[in-house]
């Protein structure tokens, strides 16, 4: 009763804040019990993961390479996946699986290893109400398509964090094009670091983002 208490006494605003100064200190446990307090003040996971978590996360990332190293990206991601999956626990299976909002397969394309923008991508989509097929990173275009298939996927995201993987993202396309899957109305996008629109475009997917939270907004209207 007394963290119900103290989560109604404070502010969504506050809650959401505490979220994002949990990544920001590197303070797991902080996220933890900001997440907690989140769940207690009825706040949507969605939004405590898109407003709070990710927000910190992001702020963290914009200063990679500047004044923010790798170790301190893989401590804040530490936290921002505690924080995330005690939000994510707060989704009811059944109910999640009722509203499905469709089938995603995800991945990072063969010769990268870097997989933790597509990790946020994973959580907000899973949280979204999407079932993710989590095939990991240095992923084969073929595997892509075979999971695509196999799943009855609605949409396929792929992630390449170096420029030299490019050509990757137009071979799971025209894979997919083989196989009809777009005809077929499963729609791919494509993002990461150094991808850009008219990169994605070029190699011929259907939609990027520049962002997680914005990749979920795209995947919405593609699939409408």
């Amino acid at each position: 009763m007394k963290e119900k208490k103290e989560a109604k006494s404070m502010s969504d605003e506050e809650i959401l804040n505490m979220l994002k100064e949990s990544v920001l200190n590197f303070d797991e446990e902080g996220a933890i019990e900001a997440a907690k307090t989140a769940i207690g003040a009825g706040i949507d996971p969605l939004k405590a993961i898109k407003e709070g978590l990710y927000l910190g996360l992001k702020e963290i990332a914009d200063q990679y390479e500047d004044t923010v190293f790798i170790t301190d990206m893989i401590i804040a991601s530490d936290v921002f996946y505690a924080g995330a999956n005690i939000l994510k626990s707060k989704i009811d299976p059944e109910k999640a699986k009722a509203n499905s909002k469709g089938t995603v397969v995800l991945g990072v394309v063969r010769g990268d290893v870097h997989d933790l923008g597509k990790n946020m991508v994973k959580y907000l989509f899973e949280a979204e109400g999407f079932e993710v097929i989590d095939l990991g990173f240095d992923v084969p275009a073929e595997k892509f398509i075979e999971e695509a298939e196999k799943n009855n996927a609605n949409l396929i995201l792929i992630s390449a964090m170096l420029s030299s993987m490019f050509p990757e993202i137009g071979k799971i396309v025209n894979l997919a094009k083989e196989k009809k899957l777009q005809a077929k109305g499963v729609k791919i996008m494509a993002g990461g670091g150094p991808v850009s629109e008219n990169i994605a475009y070029q190699q011929g997917a259907d939609g990027w983002a520049l962002t997680a939270p914005l990749a979920v907004k795209k995947a919405l209207d593609l699939l409408k």
